[in-house]
Parts: structure tokens; sequence; C-alpha cells
């Protein structure tokens, strides 16, 4: 592996010499993720066609953390990060999760897949029956099929309170405050791609949105 530590007072031209490297990097092959506060390399991103993942009211931030490409499986990985992205939302900084909650979502995302698998549609922008993975769908098989499920194996609500669940996390469902955040139709081929940009600059205060990005930063990394 290579480091860098770049050091240097304001106006001195680190994010000028940083451009320059990455895209010499960019020009002979690499993968490149970069994480930024500033607005420092829109116009390489541009330039190269990369993907660039900014806020504003007009075009906000936008993700889908359940979308697998076709033919992919569901990995560990893949589920870890639902399932941490999950319970970050649900639970507060200083409550903890039991291990029936954990065994729960696991078994949630388990059985939501099998029904994606089962009646997948042709492309995350078609029309027709199929299930579109994203989190709306994830939240109406909850709701709808999920909560049965959980009644015949006779879990207690102490154990997992499904109905609490589903009332946090609301806001992330169609027609919630952020229901934008989750159901993204496009840029879902992030491995695909060879520059992507993350500008945190609009939401590094933020407690919703800066967690919920972190998170899948950290995902496009390990992946």
């Amino acid at each position: 592996n290579r480091n860098k530590f770049i050091l240097g007072p304001s106006g001195s031209g680190k994010s000028f010499f940083t451009n320059h490297m990455v895209r010499s990097y960019y020009e002979q092959g690499t993968h490149i993720v970069l994480v930024d506060v500033g607005h420092s390399y829109k116009g390489l991103c541009d330039l190269v066609n990369g993907y660039y993942f900014t806020y504003d009211e007009k075009n906000p931030i936008r993700f889908n953390p359940f979308y697998i490409s076709e033919g992919d499986r569901l990995d560990t990985e893949k589920k870890e990060s639902i399932k941490t992205l999950l319970l970050a939302r649900w639970k507060k900084d200083d409550e903890r999760f039991n291990r029936s909650e954990y065994v729960a979502l696991s078994i949630s995302l388990k059985l939501y897949y099998e029904k994606l698998e089962s009646s997948r549609l042709p492309s995350p922008h078609a029309d027709g029956q199929g299930v579109r993975p994203c989190f709306n769908t994830f939240y109406e098989f909850l709701k709808d099929e999920f909560v049965a499920i959980l009644k015949e194996d006779k879990v207690k609500e102490k154990d997992f309170d499904v109905e609490n669940f589903l009332y946090v996390l609301r806001p992330y469902y169609k027609g919630g405050e952020f229901d934008y955040l989750l159901n993204a139709t496009e840029n879902l081929e992030l491995l695909k791609e060879r520059f992507i940009v993350f500008e945190l600059d609009n939401i590094k205060d933020h407690p919703i949105l800066f967690p919920v990005v972190t998170i899948i930063i950290m995902e496009v990394f390990i992946s």
C-alpha cells in the first residue's frame, strides 16, 4: 500500500496537487473513491464522467444499499452493512441492540432477498409485478409479511419489537421526510465505476444524513 500525508496552509496547493495525483492514478487504470468537504474534485469528476454524490435541496443525495447486481447474491459483508445501517437508524447512540433483534433482522433480510430472487425485475427502472430492491419494498415486506412470520414463530415484543422498528424507520419510507435517501434508482452500479466522489460539505453536520452516508461510503470501500 502507498500511503501519503499532504500538509500545508490554506492556499498552498494541497487540492491542486491531489487533483493531479488522482488523475495520474486514474489514467493508470486505478479505481478511485474520494471523500471530500469543499468541492475540490467536481471538475475532475466531470472530466472523467465519474459519479459525484452531493446534497442540495433540489437534488438530495440518494443511495440504494439494498440493490444487488443481477447474478450476484447477498454475501456476508453486504448483509452486515445493511444490518449496521438499519440498527444505526433504529437505535440511539447510547442504546444497545440485543442478540434476538440482530437475529430477527438477519432472518428478515434473508427472506426478503429470497423474495427478490423469485420475482426479480429485469432492470431497476422496469415496470411490472416484480419486487424492486430498495428500502420501500423491504419496509413493505416487514409490514405485510414478516410481522406474520414473527407471530407464527411466537417471537415476543421484548425480543424484537417490529412495530417500534417500523415506526422509527417510517421517515425513510415513501412519503416520509427522508424517503429519497435509501430508494435510489440511479447510480446503483458503484463497483463498476472507476471514479466516485462523496462530497459531504452540505451534510457534515446533519444528524440523519451524515451517519447513513458514512456507512454507505464504508461499504463501497470494503467492496
